[in-house]
């Protein structure tokens, strides 16, 4: 007769790595497994709850929570599984499913293989804790031996990597090992070239494929599995050309192991110590010399360390901005003509929606502007400095909340934050005490209570900011006094005024005004106090 009111939810579960090790049984046939169980003991099968392709470490399984739910809405009074491994491989939330979980809620467990049923009633079982933890040690087992099977072909030139390299295709012959293509092979040769012998920046390397129209690597890509939606096909973008310019495939080698996870259990990635990388030399035939890539990479070198070489001092380096898009201003000295600075970004990558205005200013224009802006405040603090300090201090004051306003409201969010902690040890105590029955209640209460203290800490670290910020402003103001103090009138810029005074120049792009004269706001941010006007 009690069998007869089972209400059951059979739960079914395969993940990749069971199919591949040949270790556990297809969905199917534990679909039909739960179906004779259930036929034979009389009892209602509810629904199936499968999830194919999910790990057993992980309890986050959409057809595993949806059981869960079913369970909490009283729909179901009985799990049934083939085997433990099928309900998961995490000891810890195995035991707290079977052990407290269940048994709270009043759930039949049912094990088919072992012929194992577990009431609310049943006595712990502690075979079932040791077959849990068995369960676990698979998955650490198939993690090990994939890592030493992917070690062991990569040391035997195998190519694993998901996308193949620009220039490369797979061997029709030999499984995982690369040969050229020799099309695009030559492109890959071209570029090394372009930098090796032509000294040519990545910019101009990418224009230079583009005007010739050669696929990049992600439309070429795209198209070999038909998707040719790429609007912009041909455009090469920086970071491609760097990474194929750096990729030691090109010399016939295969690396592997420069990131990896941190364990099986663990989602998260790390990267890796050189002397723990796998390199397997001549594991194909190589599309550029070791000559050609040293010569590439010591002009890369030495792009890097010059940069550009520039026939004037820039003294604005790393401090001169475009206003609208953030991006460095470039100096240039044409022959015979006066120094300007323009965006880089109006420069950059032709048919980029992205692209700036040039924001075009003489380098003539912003020293004048900038000497006069200087002068202008060491006069004011030289003439009344106690006077020039309260306006500084005024600006700030102005633009900073009330202290006293954020002292206050901390105070309430301490005792909102206290409040919660205590209402929280009090719903613990009650539900290990046995006061609060239901689990789905401890849950819910407890979870409500969590995210308050949450939201409470988030604002109260918020407020904090800000009044230290506030009380730092005030420290800010004679700090920028102390800078001033070194200077008396500037009559030419140079680095250390600059980088001294000046935390940012904004530069904004030319207008014309009604009476046909030009006008470029150029707003000039100080260490410590911003900007002044």
């Amino acid at each position: 007769m009690e069998q007869r009111m089972l209400k059951a939810a059979c739960y079914c579960r395969l993940s990749d790595d069971d199919v591949n090790d040949g270790t556990s049984i297809s969905i199917e046939t534990q679909i039909t497994i739960a179906k004779q169980y259930c036929k034979a003991n009389y009892i209602e099968i509810v629904n199936f709850y499968t999830d194919d392709g999910y790990t057993g470490t992980n309890f986050e399984r959409p057809a595993f929570k949806k059981m869960i739910a079913d369970i909490d809405k009283g729909k179901v009074n009985t799990v049934i599984v083939k085997d433990l491994s099928r309900f998961g491989r995490e000891t810890i939330m195995v035991n707290y499913y079977t052990q407290m979980f269940f048994p709270e809620n009043n759930i039949t467990f049912i094990i088919i293989a072992d012929n194992t049923k577990i009431t609310a009633n049943s006595t712990y079982d502690y075979m079932l804790t040791i077959k849990s933890a068995i369960n676990e040690i698979y998955p650490a087992e198939v993690s090990q031996k994939v890592r030493q099977a992917f070690k062991a072909k990569s040391m035997n030139g195998e190519f694993l990597h998901p996308w193949l390299p620009y220039g490369y295709v797979k061997s029709e012959t030999s499984r995982n090992h690369l040969v050229i293509d020799e099309k695009n092979a030559q492109v890959v040769r071209d570029i090394f070239e372009m930098v090796a012998y032509k000294g040519m920046g990545m910019t101009k390397i990418s224009d230079y494929l583009f005007e010739h129209q050669i696929l990049s690597p992600a439309a070429l890509r795209d198209y070999s599995r038909g998707d040719y939606s790429n609007p912009n096909p041909y455009r090469w973008n920086k970071t491609s050309i760097n990474n194929l310019l750096h990729n030691e495939v090109y010399l016939g080698k295969i690396v592997y192991g420069k990131r990896r996870k941190v364990n099986f259990k663990s989602k998260k990635v790390i990267s890796t110590d050189k002397d723990e990388w796998i390199v397997c030399e001549n594991a194909h035939e190589p599309i550029v010399t070791q000559e050609l890539w040293d010569e590439a990479h010591q002009r890369l070198e030495g792009r890097r360390r010059e940069r550009k070489p520039e026939l004037v001092d820039n003294i604005y380096r790393s401090i001169l901005v475009c206003a609208d898009c953030g991006g460095t201003m470039w100096i240039s000295a044409p022959p015979k003509k006066s120094i300007f600075f323009v965006c880089a970004n109006s420069r950059n990558r032709k048919s980029s929606v992205e692209r700036c205005s040039s924001h075009n200013i003489p380098l003539d224009s912003l020293n004048e502007a900038v000497i006069a802006d200087i002068n202008a405040l060491l006069c004011e603090c030289k003439m009344d400095s106690e006077s020039f300090r309260k306006k500084l201090m005024q600006k700030i004051t102005d633009n900073l909340p009330d202290v006293t306003q954020i002292r206050t409201e901390l105070a309430e969010l301490d005792r909102l934050i206290d409040r919660e902690t205590k209402k929280f040890k009090r719903l613990y105590d009650d539900y290990y005490d046995g006061v609060i029955k239901s689990s789905m209640l401890f849950e819910q209460m407890s979870s409500e209570c969590n995210s308050k203290i949450e939201s409470y800490t988030a604002k109260k670290e918020k407020l904090e900011s800000e009044l230290k910020s506030s009380t730092k402003h005030f420290d800010d103001v004679s700090k920028f006094i102390g800078l001033m103090s070194r200077f008396t009138k500037i009559e030419e810029l140079n680095k250390e005024i600059l980088n001294t005074l000046i935390e940012k120049i904004e530069v904004g792009e030319r207008t014309v005004s009604p009476t046909n004269e030009y006008i470029q706001n150029v707003r000039i941010k100080y260490k410590f106090i911003g900007q002044l006007s």
